[in-house]
């Protein structure tokens, strides 16, 4: 596969993101909800949230282990909290209560039937958590047990699965990892379609570049059983996937600030230049969604002058939430900024990890606002805690 971006900054800034694709002329047809995101959507992080709860996650008293990791992932259950730290080779699955007691941690690293050689991708329906192993491989386990159910083999097509879903018996949904084809418009399809009973694929419309390839795959979030919300960076669009079609969902307006289409064309030098000068906004790709609300990043939103390349805290990202029945937006600077990490959203709460350096420099900056006070009052009573704290919160729009 040809080698696009060949920055080390580049590779390493936005590993876990995808870039803006091409959208076509059916697409655009179809394209209803206008969302206009500029600085004046941006806020302090105490207005615009509505109510917020700090759920530290705290340690095995009798054999601690490293929950602190660049790459991880929550998943939220009524009675229970999922969190993987995905620092492979030493991945881990680790099981929380709802109020952060530590259940256990699970780790089945290894070449053997009923163990996990990599965790790629992770995917939960009820009690059942299906992880994406590597060579298009799925296995399935049993919560809270981790039983064993079984494994299937998706496609050879698919040795980097991130992104996937069942959204009818056989039939998948998923983001694979770019092979290297590209159309003769340059482009290539971030999601895909996979019958397991016919071993056949189908490419969905969003098509991104060559330059894309060389960053990460697309994102999922459920509306409904039968309903999801795919995102990708840089795209102005989110699209809704319902039985095995597409549409838009919801056009993000940038306005002066949205990024030229030409410019997914550049070369990885010309795109660091344009990182670095920030002279425009774009969506990060990232996506979670919960009562009517979508939450993705954007890098950008307000330019920030004093950006280091050496500090990624400084990079100007932004969390913005989307209100699809009212048509508002709303923003805050990202607590834990550019970040590996897959939050989860439900019954109209948003969760996300902040891990040990994040929340430590969170209360020092003072970006809790109001709420820095609450967390520090709960810090004082856990004497030296130094794990990973959970927040779930409501957003508002006023």
């Amino acid at each position: 596969m040809k080698k696009f971006l060949s920055s080390p900054f580049l590779t390493f800034l936005f590993s876990g993101i995808v870039l803006y694709s091409c959208t076509t002329k059916h697409e655009e047809s179809k394209k209803s909800i206008n969302v206009q995101i500029n600085e004046s959507t941006i806020v302090p992080f105490d207005e615009a949230i509505e109510s917020i709860e700090f759920i530290p996650l705290k340690n095995d008293s009798d054999s601690p282990v490293n929950l602190n990791c660049s790459v991880w992932r929550l998943l939220v259950q009524d009675e229970r909290m999922i969190y993987s730290t995905i620092c492979n080779p030493d991945a881990k699955i680790h099981l929380f209560d709802l109020a952060g007691e530590h259940l256990k941690t699970i780790d089945k690293a290894g070449d053997g039937p009923e163990e996990y050689q990599f965790i790629q991708g992770m995917n939960l329906i009820q009690d059942t958590l299906t992880i994406s192993v590597g060579s298009g491989v799925l296995k399935s386990f049993l919560l809270p047990d981790f039983e064993f159910i079984g494994s299937q083999k998706l496609s050879e097509s698919f040795p980097f699965l991130l992104t996937f879903l069942e959204y009818s018996p056989g039939k998948w949904l998923l983001s694979p990892m770019f092979m290297g084809e590209l159309d003769e418009n340059g482009t290539y399809p971030v999601f895909k379609t996979y019958n397991s009973a016919t071993n056949s694929i189908s490419d969905l419309p969003m098509r991104a570049t060559a330059l894309t390839a060389e960053i990460s795959e697309g994102e999922i979030a459920q509306i409904d059983t039968k309903t999801h919300v795919l995102n990708y960076a840089f795209s102005d669009t989110l699209f809704l996937f319902k039985e095995g079609k597409t549409e838009a969902f919801s056009v993000i307006d940038f306005g002066d600030r949205k990024m030229a289409k030409d410019d997914l064309n550049m070369d990885a030098q010309d795109f660091e230049s344009t990182v670095v000068n920030q002279p425009y906004a774009f969506n990060m790709g990232k996506i979670q969604y919960t009562d009517s609300i979508s939450k993705i990043k954007t890098f950008a939103l307000s330019p920030n002058p004093d950006m280091e390349m050496s500090n990624m805290r400084s990079f100007p990202i932004h969390e913005v939430f989307i209100d699809h029945e009212s048509q508002k937006a709303v923003a805050f600077p990202s607590l834990a900024g550019w970040s590996n990490g897959f939050g989860d959203a439900k019954d109209g709460y948003f969760y996300d990890v902040l891990q040990t350096e994040d929340w430590i420099y969170a209360l020092e900056k003072g970006s809790f606002g109001t709420f820095g006070e609450v967390l520090e009052k709960q810090l004082s009573e856990l004497n030296g805690f130094e794990d990973p704290i959970l927040i779930k919160y409501k957003v508002k729009f006023d």
